[in-house]
Formats: C-alpha cells, sequence, structure tokens
C-alpha cells in the first residue's frame, strides 16, 4: 500500500481550511498561520521557477532570478492596468457624449445615473460613471495635447 502524500493534501485544501489545521498544529493564531502560509506559497513559487530554469540548463545566478521574479510581477501589473470593464466600455463606447451634453448642462452624477437607468434601461453606479468620464476626459485630453 502506497503511504498518503499529506503535503499534496494540504496544497489541494480551501485558504481556509489551511489556516486552520496550521492553527491547530502550531497553536499559533489564524493571523500567523495565514502570514506563515503566504511565506510558504512564495518560497514554493520561488523554488518552482529556479528547478525549471535548472531543468532547461540555464546558467542563471540567484540575482537573475530575483530579477525574473521582478519582470513577472511588472508584467502582471500591466495585464491588469490595460484591461477595461465592461460598463467602462459601455459608457465610452454609447454614453460619453451624451454624458459630456448633460454635465455642460449642469447635471450631476447622480441625475446622469437615473438618466441612462431612465431612457437607457443600464444599470450602472454614479460612481462608476464619473470614474469612467473623467478617466475618458484625460485621455482626450492628453491625445490633443501630444497633436
Amino acid at each position: 500500500m502506497k503511504p498518503k502524500n499529506y503535503f499534496s493534501v494540504f496544497a489541494k485544501m480551501p485558504l481556509e481550511a489551511k489556516i486552520f489545521t496550521l492553527q491547530r498544529a502550531l497553536n499559533c493564531h489564524p493571523d500567523e498561520a495565514k502570514k506563515i502560509i503566504e511565506k510558504l506559497e512564495n518560497e514554493l513559487k520561488y523554488q518552482e521557477t529556479l528547478l525549471s530554469l535548472v531543468q532547461r540548463k540555464a546558467h542563471i545566478t540567484e540575482q537573475e532570478s530575483e530579477l525574473i521574479d521582478k519582470i513577472k510581477k511588472i508584467r502582471l501589473k500591466d495585464k491588469r492596468r490595460k484591461r477595461e470593464g465592461k460598463k467602462e466600455r459601455l459608457i465610452r463606447l454609447r454614453y460619453f457624449w451624451e454624458i459630456d451634453k448633460l454635465r455642460k448642462e449642469g447635471l450631476g452624477w447622480r441625475k446622469i445615473a437615473e438618466y441612462i437607468r431612465t431612457y437607457h434601461h443600464k444599470q450602472i453606479s454614479y460612481v462608476a460613471i464619473r470614474n469612467a468620464y473623467l478617466k475618458l476626459k484625460k485621455q482626450m485630453e492628453e491625445s490633443n495635447g501630444d497633436s
């Protein structure tokens, strides 16, 4: 009979179960257990990256591997930033000029949200409208300033 690999069982557990297990095993506070899990996950990711590079027979130093980690984090942040939400896209494509006209007429953000809900049957919060409008307005001003 093959012995059970408890580490793989632990790895498949949801975060709350991992915290509870560590809390009981180490007799520590849940916050402390969560920090231990985060440190463990970070170290495992680091080791996995190094192992992958060694398997490819890449000759790199520890400094270079740290640089690779930094590059991965930067790329991940860039991916997050470029993504446009559905409501923001809807405002950009359909409602921007209408919102601009309503703002020039003196309507507030809440009234504009109510207007869109009433006449376009779309539920968009006034905060989302405001943020998207200001972002788009800023982008337009920057693009007009560049040309």
